[in-house]
């Protein structure tokens, strides 16, 4: 990629939920960027914010096709989070427009949050808790509660972050399985994982772990036939992306008794409604998509995605492009 621009750089961003952003304001400044901040709701909103940047970076609002190919002179999409499902990455690549992100920022503290929802599930601390605040003292209103020692721990994708976590799992003796079809034996063997196809991670497993990206062979690929793949005492923990799981088929089989309990961080629909039925069920505990949150990870983040559009913006290399363009626009 070569971009390197011939006048100061506009960086727009479109969107944001933290309470300050001065960390991308500070790597900006230093890079002598002009920083423009918007709350941006609609595709009209980001047009017309960003109809003169060269950088575009966004959070959670949506970079379709059709506001992609409206920015005539974009020359950067950087997304500051690890998924890219609300930008249209075709069209950005046929557009000429490389896309990148910050992968690594939250690591620790994801794989750290799938280790904790299977401590709460398996343990059903939320029974425990409510219980006790309803003046009730009995352990034993949560049997059966079986030891996580021996267990196995499955994994469904194993990136860095499932790496992370298996390894926070093995320091609790379970052992730990995968499934990814992009890797080989040999590039995890080191790791003590042992990769298997899905439904043998399924079947397995005592709790499936979830590190799948949104993409479209992914979607809902966690879904009834998955589920009736499960042990009837099996967990399951997603950290990972709402999509990826057909809800409607996970709350039946935690209905039915086909699965033991769920850990979730995200959903296919956030927030959630207070009448959806997976809030009424014992066996389940969400969180508010609150995995990748710590003051370091959010730091990290922050710099992180302003620093890769002053690298890509500089003409140097990006160091997490997500698509590959052969002859980036020029000026």
């Amino acid at each position: 990629m070569s971009i390197k621009l011939d006048h100061k750089p506009v960086v727009v961003l479109t969107d944001y939920m933290y309470d300050s952003i001065q960390p991308f304001q500070d790597v900006y400044d230093r890079a002598g960027f002009d920083f423009r901040p918007h709350q941006c709701r609609t595709s009209e909103e980001i047009i017309r914010a960003a109809r003169d940047a060269d950088a575009v970076q966004v959070h959670f609002a949506q970079l379709t096709r059709e506001v992609i190919n409206a920015l005539p002179k974009c020359r950067l999409i950087v997304r500051s989070a690890v998924g890219m499902d609300n930008i249209d990455v075709a069209a950005a690549t046929a557009a000429g427009i490389p896309v990148a992100n910050v992968p690594d920022y939250g690591i620790e503290d994801v794989s750290t949050h799938a280790i904790l929802l299977m401590l709460a599930i398996t343990k059903k601390l939320n029974i425990l808790t409510r219980t006790v605040r309803e003046g009730v003292w009995d352990y034993a209103l949560t049997k059966p509660v079986h030891r996580i020692q021996d267990q196995v721990f499955g994994l469904m994708g194993c990136g860095a972050i499932a790496r992370c976590a298996a390894r926070k799992a093995q320091a609790f003796g379970m052992k730990v399985i995968a499934y990814d079809p992009y890797l080989k034996q040999e590039q995890v063997s080191g790791l003590g994982i042992t990769l298997k196809p899905a439904r043998e991670v399924a079947r397995e497993s005592d709790v499936v772990s979830i590190h799948l990206p949104l993409t479209g062979e992914t979607k809902e690929t966690i879904n009834r036939e998955f589920f009736s793949w499960m042990k009837p005492g099996a967990f399951l923990i997603n950290t990972a992306r709402g999509g990826v799981i057909q809800e409607q088929d996970l709350l039946q089989a935690l209905q039915a008794g086909q699965i033991a309990g769920a850990g979730l961080d995200v959903l296919a629909q956030e927030h959630i409604e207070k009448d959806n039925p997976l809030l009424q069920l014992d066996n389940v505990i969400i969180t508010p998509h609150a995995a990748w949150y710590s003051e370091e990870a959010e730091f990290t983040l922050l710099t992180s995605a302003a620093e890769e559009v002053v690298r890509g913006l500089n003409g140097e290399p990006l160091k997490h492009p997500f698509n590959r363009i052969p002859y980036a626009k020029q000026i």
